[in-house]
């Protein structure tokens, strides 16, 4: 499974907004993201791909969809 099937599995549980949800939809433009939301998805992101995010890394752009947060997922995880 991919990383970008396991975040669209996470938004499904989170909302019916997310149903049909494509990697490169906008999840601010559908109404997923919220600064709850946000809040939520960072502690997810933590605890299941053992990512830690800088202040840096909160640009919207970073989490503007499901390729987005693919890619920085990626590329903050542990190597090994």
């Amino acid at each position: 499974m991919t990383t970008e099937q396991i975040l669209a599995e996470y938004f499904a549980s989170q909302s019916d907004k997310a149903k049909g949800l494509g990697e490169t939809d906008s999840l601010l433009e559908r109404g997923l993201l919220d600064s709850m939301a946000i809040v939520k998805l960072i502690s997810f992101l933590e605890d299941r791909f053992g990512v830690q995010l800088s202040d840096e890394e909160f640009d919207p752009d970073n989490f503007e969809t499901l390729k987005a947060i693919g890619a920085l997922v990626e590329a903050k995880r542990p190597k090994g």
